[in-house]
């Protein structure tokens, strides 16, 4: 059976940058590798590096899902008004329709929220 993800995007205020996903929903069939694509362009006048969060709605369901590739693993660095395409590829265990807690899961959201890489050192030290 498939799950329905919502694709919801963030930026902190302090990083100048649009960031959304191309789809803000799709079906997943478990046991299926997805790739998704999001759209993020620097807005700001200088140059700006960006690290990416994560978060799975329900929790449970982070448990299933694997993130093979990942724009959220490494900086990322726009220079002014440049326009980028990244790419999530993600792999959801079959077992989470068996799992009690998750079997019922029709629908899910991964939210991914960008904040600037020089803050987020910081505030991570």
């Amino acid at each position: 059976k498939s799950i329905s993800i919502n694709l919801l995007t963030s930026v902190h205020p302090n990083l100048h940058w649009d960031f959304k996903a191309i789809d803000s929903e799709i079906i997943v069939k478990p046991g299926e590798v997805t790739t998704i694509e999001y759209l993020v362009e620097n807005l700001g006048d200088k140059e700006a590096a960006g690290i990416a969060t994560f978060a799975y709605f329900p929790k449970q369901i982070g448990n299933y899902i694997s993130k093979i590739n990942c724009f959220c693993y490494d900086a990322q660095t726009l220079k002014p008004k440049e326009k980028s395409k990244f790419t999530l590829v993600l792999f959801i265990d079959p077992e989470v329709t068996k799992d009690s807690k998750t079997k019922d899961i029709k629908e899910a959201t991964i939210q991914f929220t960008f904040f600037d890489y020089e803050e987020y050192k910081e505030n991570q030290s």
